[in-house]
């Protein structure tokens, strides 16, 4: 099934309707997204945050579609209808939830023998263009040198899925911004913050070898303004 995906406004801000998206870690639901009911736009969440959608597993895929009726889910404004999206085989819940932006937090290089793992912790402008994020939000070159900076100063350390104990220290770190492309005459359409990772954890680096974790993600508190 394919969505007819389109713009609207939610709570004064532009987002894609039809469109599911992971929400931050932490969150009681793991995923959102925004759909029309009626002349409103309304933000519906599903998914438990603690549950594995095991859609390769043909039994566990009929299990869960019987279970929840997912031949009689038609109403797009109810999280089951959803849940049931996520749980059909003829896509994966990567092609459903990806956005521009994501085949620019990709894994660009790997070290085997000191299991380092290269790439993009995020990507905020692509040919002078700004990428706005998930939650609709568009990070500004300075407010990304002051983050990049703030956490290399404090922890530097990353969690798997954002769960449970460190299994990472970031050990680089470049703000790759127009300004300072310009001063190592670096050609990329991108503005991005470059990380290495040092992987301590066996089954992480397992993990990350097979291509299950193939990208970066971020988390931290930001205050919002209208741009």
């Amino acid at each position: 099934m394919t969505e007819f995906i389109e713009k609207a406004e939610y709570d004064g801000e532009e987002v894609t309707l039809n469109k599911p998206f992971r929400l931050p870690s932490g969150s009681s639901k793991k995923f959102g997204v925004y759909v029309k009911d009626g002349d409103k736009t309304k933000k519906v969440t599903f998914g438990s945050p603690d549950m594995e959608i095991r859609r390769d597993d043909p039994d566990a895929r009929r299990n869960f579609r019987a279970r929840h009726n997912c031949d009689t889910a038609t109403d797009k404004t109810s999280a089951r209808y959803w849940s049931c999206r996520l749980w059909e085989a003829d896509t994966t819940v990567s092609e459903m939830t990806e956005t521009e932006f994501e085949a620019y937090g990709e894994v660009t290089k790997m070290d085997d023998d000191q299991r380092i793992v290269y790439g993009y912790a995020s990507v905020i402008s692509k040919n002078g263009e700004p990428i706005v994020d998930r939650q609709g939000d568009i990070i500004t070159a300075e407010e990304l040198e002051k983050a990049a900076s703030e956490f290399m100063l404090g922890m530097r350390h990353g969690k798997t899925m954002h769960k449970g104990d460190p299994t990472t220290t970031i050990i680089h770190s470049f703000p790759m911004t127009n300004e300072t492309k310009k001063a190592y005459q670096i050609e990329s359409p991108l503005e991005a913050w470059l990380i290495a990772v040092k992987v301590h954890d066996d089954e992480t680096w397992d993990a990350v070898k097979k291509g299950e974790l193939k990208d970066f993600s971020i988390g931290g508190r930001g205050q919002r303004r209208d741009v």
